[in-house]
């Protein structure tokens, strides 16, 4: 047996937000060497005894593990090991610009590369079936892995998954102006309007992300005690990089290439995904479940009570079918 040694990454601790019990941080490394922040939680460490298998947690654009804790101590709750990570470019995870607060991507087969990272250094550790529960980016991230890697997973759960942006009538001109901007060169530039203020620096008054000031102040407390958690706003070559991804995945052949069960949520009040493209994209996976939480804002996970729970039902009726 080999003993895999692995570098301890921190894990930033508020009162308001406890850590769920048996947490385990460290870094992993991507393919071109990038340096990843993974957390986990056994079913040993967590004190499950009885596993009904794993759910791998994948965040969206701007966010990091630690926004995901009380998440993940429901899933726990529901005897569900945990595992997830911070993406490239957020949370904890190596930045790629000399100014960390820029959102940036070369291009979605990065993410792709973290995904597989991940799921070959950590995802093996932990009991099966396995259910990805991906976010917003997250979950654009992961309909291409489930595409290119239909064995990872028995099931996906997306909220509000970024497969069409909510750019209204600007669409054709915000796209070209971003694939034109990055073929000049300026693709770490902040899109128009865009700068380093990052969500702690954002009153609830002005969020899009949720009507829960609780939660949102939480989110708020953890990007203050450790500022470089912090993300700003998208520059052009994550915009044009999102594009493209987009555009690969929404297609019948894309989809229709997936053969596993997805559960997707929409948030009825989102204002940065169109609703029309989650719909569509229900009708071209054979096996989709669209489930509308009324009323809520982008980040359902973090929404108010009554909304998460529309969420959750949906979530145990459909983990529940999908294990039979």
């Amino acid at each position: 047996m080999i003993l895999v040694v692995r570098s301890p990454a921190p894990i930033v601790k508020i009162p308001e937000n406890p850590t769920p019990k048996g947490a385990d941080a460290f870094w992993i490394e991507a393919g071109d060497g990038t340096r990843l922040r993974a957390l986990t939680w056994t079913p040993e460490a967590a004190g499950i005894a009885h596993p009904r298998g794993t759910v791998f947690v994948f965040n969206g654009r701007t966010e990091f593990a630690e926004k995901y804790f009380e998440v993940i101590g429901e899933l726990i709750a529901r005897d569900f090991a945990v595992a997830t990570l911070d993406w490239r470019g957020q949370g904890l995870s190596d930045r790629a610009l000399p100014d960390p607060r820029k959102g940036y991507v070369g291009d979605f087969n990065e993410f792709d590369g973290d995904l597989a990272s991940f799921m070959g250094k950590v995802a093996p550790d932990f009991p099966r079936p396995w259910i990805a529960l991906a976010h917003s980016m997250g979950g654009n991230i992961l309909t291409r892995g489930v595409h290119d890697h239909p064995e990872w997973f028995s099931a996906l759960v997306l909220s509000a998954p970024m497969l069409g942006l909510r750019l209204g009538r600007a669409m054709g001109m915000i796209r070209m102006l971003a694939f034109v901007a990055t073929r000049l060169g300026f693709g770490d530039r902040y899109v128009p309007g865009g700068n380093a203020k990052a969500a702690h620096e954002l009153p609830f008054e002005e969020t899009v992300l949720t009507h829960d000031a609780r939660r949102y102040a939480i989110y708020q407390a953890l990007t203050r005690k450790e500022p470089k958690l912090g993300l700003g706003s998208a520059t052009f070559g994550w915009l044009a990089a999102s594009f493209r991804s987009i555009e690969r995945i929404m297609t019948q052949a894309w989809l229709g290439a997936i053969k596993l069960p997805v559960l997707i949520s929409v948030a009825g009040h989102d204002q940065l995904i169109e609703r029309s493209s989650l719909e569509a994209a229900a009708k071209m996976l054979p096996d989709a479940q669209l489930v509308a939480v009324e009323g809520a804002d982008h980040e359902v996970l973090i929404e108010t009570d009554d909304l998460r729970a529309q969420f959750w039902r949906a979530f145990d009726a459909f983990v529940s079918r999908c294990l039979g």
